[in-house]
């Protein structure tokens, strides 16, 4: 039975995008031993069935190569499937209070504290900043230990944002870490009470690892985080995803990750970086270079990018608006250079030895200052790049002036855009457009002028602030409207939509997470589309996604998810 598939899809609508842009359309296609081996019509299909061959009625639904997620932090998957779950709390903008909110973080945390006793330190996340900061009911309300206080006193507790730049402390763990009203490190990223007690929340990543590092048994231990990532794999296969980065390096995770891989557990490829922050530079680029190839196992783990923060809050060509400043306490003219993480000149030369050892470039870049500053850097160190070959990736890019658009065009970096924030709402538009001034707030997420200019724009959702969820990602990113699967979508759905001209088509959006993902890791020649001698990843969903309306493509459902031609989820 040589000949014979082991499994055949028919009755589908197949569409896949190549790298060099062809489209394939077909009816059917056939898998042997892992990869493509046919794909053609439903007669054709005959050809290739056996007494063993199983056969899929695709019933008209779409097959699509596996979504990929080209910016996310999957070994911190822990936040979001091993600690208590404070996403999603608010159902109700209109009505509900801070009050309302603290009672159900409260809830859940004390229910997670009762049924893990033996836990020494309760972990929880996804709270918002927003909600104690006006958006609810206009009620600004501090978030403090004592709330936590209330329920559980007797354990530590730490409760990170969704953002992750704040985490609560309960007295508890304020006193574990030996943080008193007279511990003056990280200053004001510690926010204190009136008489100089800190309130519990800490601020900014710097601050907060220091911290909590200080708490006896704050680590999650190896199960811990093992059985966290096997939860998060579950949940990315039902969502149709077969391809995964990691761009926030976690050391104790990683050893964890690479048992999984050795020992077969694996439903997704995955990508990691080494983290490279200014004051330790030289270290970092160091530990990457000893480290090469340690987390390797064979096609479905590798280590190979340097992963950069350049902007923590948007730094801009031109500064924020007067307006702006005033209204936030800052002196008039911040938000342009002041904003940047990073001595230039130390980022040129970081990336020059990345170069020299052999690394993709991944950088975090908001504002226009950042990313001009970000190519600028990149374009340098290329006389380094020996093989022509390695990538240079610029994450999120809120703003990106015209010009910096054609350098990224002209020179093949790539754009890892994350279209699920794009979606338009009457809370953080606002917010910007006072930031910026109504003409450059025009511009912001420019998804559809990047694509349009060539910019190859691989698509992710920076998990787990944000969910990964392609096909909301592909409604979001062609309509710039707030999607019908959100819980706030009666909330927003009449927000103006901003700047109908950057969404972008069904067919660019469909690459974004398939073909451009696997391209951003340097897999494109064994991943990423449906092409015969690939590897078979793709995703069945319920529906022909070219006839479904852009506004509902959302909620179409995922049937069956392959991973290297095994089902990884079914419905």
């Amino acid at each position: 039975m040589e000949n014979k598939a082991d499994r055949i899809f028919k009755n589908a609508k197949v569409y896949s995008i190549a790298l060099d842009d062809t489209e394939t359309r077909a009816e059917a296609l056939g898998i042997k031993d892992g990869k493509f081996v046919f794909i053609g019509t439903n007669e054709e299909a005959e050809n290739w069935i056996g007494p063993d061959t199983q056969v899929t009625d695709c019933e008209g639904g779409s097959i699509l190569p596996g979504f990929g997620d080209a910016h996310m932090h999957f070994t911190v998957s822990i936040r979001r499937f091993g600690v208590v779950d404070l996403n999603d709390l608010v159902t109700d903008t209109n009505n509900q209070t801070p009050d309302d909110i603290i009672k159900i973080i409260q809830g859940r945390v004390k229910e997670f504290a009762d049924s893990h006793p033996n836990d020494k330190v309760i972990h929880g996340s996804g709270w918002e900043r927003e909600w104690f900061e006006g958006n609810l009911g206009g009620i600004v309300k501090k978030l403090t230990r004592h709330d936590i206080d209330a329920v559980i006193a007797d354990r530590p507790v730490a409760l990170d944002s969704s953002c992750g730049h704040r985490c609560l402390l309960n007295t508890k763990a304020l006193e574990h870490a030996g943080i008193t009203k007279d511990y003056k490190e990280h200053g004001d990223l510690i926010e204190r009470e009136e008489d100089g007690t800190p309130n519990g929340m800490i601020q900014e990543t710097s601050a907060i690892v220091d911290v909590c590092s200080k708490i006896p048994d704050f680590n999650h231990s190896d199960e811990q985080n093992r059985q966290a990532m096997l939860n998060a794999q579950d949940y990315f296969a039902s969502r149709g995803f077969t391809y995964l980065s990691d761009c926030l390096r976690t050391e104790a995770p990683y050893k964890v990750l690479k048992k999984m891989a050795q020992d077969g557990e694996f439903k997704v490829r995955i990508d990691g970086v080494y983290n490279c922050k200014d004051e330790t530079r030289d270290e970092d680029i160091k530990k990457a270079i000893a480290e090469r190839g340690a987390f390797d196992v064979d096609d479905i783990l590798k280590v190979d990018t340097v992963k950069y923060f350049m902007d923590e809050d948007v730094a801009m060509i031109e500064p924020y608006t007067d307006e702006f400043c005033e209204m936030s306490g800052m002196p008039k003219g911040s938000g342009s250079a002041d904003g940047l993480l990073w001595d230039i000149e130390h980022y040129k030369k970081s990336m020059e030895d990345v170069k020299k050892a052999g690394y993709n470039i991944h950088v975090h870049s908001y504002g226009d200052l950042a990313t001009r500053e970000t190519i600028n850097s990149m374009l340098n160190a290329r006389k380094y790049d020996e093989s022509g070959k390695l990538r240079d990736i610029i994450a999120h890019i809120f703003f990106i002036s015209d010009e910096d658009t054609a350098r990224m065009a002209e020179n093949g970096i790539i754009g890892s855009i994350q279209p699920q924030w794009e979606g338009a709402n009457v809370e953080d538009c606002p917010t910007f457009q006072s930031m910026v001034g109504p003409e450059r707030f025009k511009g912001i997420y420019p998804n559809g002028s990047l694509a349009r200019a060539g910019i190859r724009c691989a698509y992710g959702s920076d998990y787990p602030v944000t969910m990964s969820d392609a096909l909301e990602g592909i409604t979001i990113a062609m309509t710039r409207k707030y999607p019908k699967t959100d819980m706030h979508y009666e909330t927003y759905k009449d927000a103006p939509v901003t700047n109908k001209e950057e969404a972008t088509t069904l067919k660019e959006a469909i690459k974004g997470w398939t073909i451009n993902v696997a391209y951003q890791f340097c897999r494109e020649d064994i991943t990423g589309s449906i092409e015969v001698g690939k590897s078979a990843e793709l995703v069945c969903l319920d529906k022909d996604i070219e006839q479904v309306a852009p506004e509902d493509i959302c909620l179409m459902k995922v049937k069956e998810t392959l991973f290297k031609g095994e089902t990884s989820y079914k419905a």
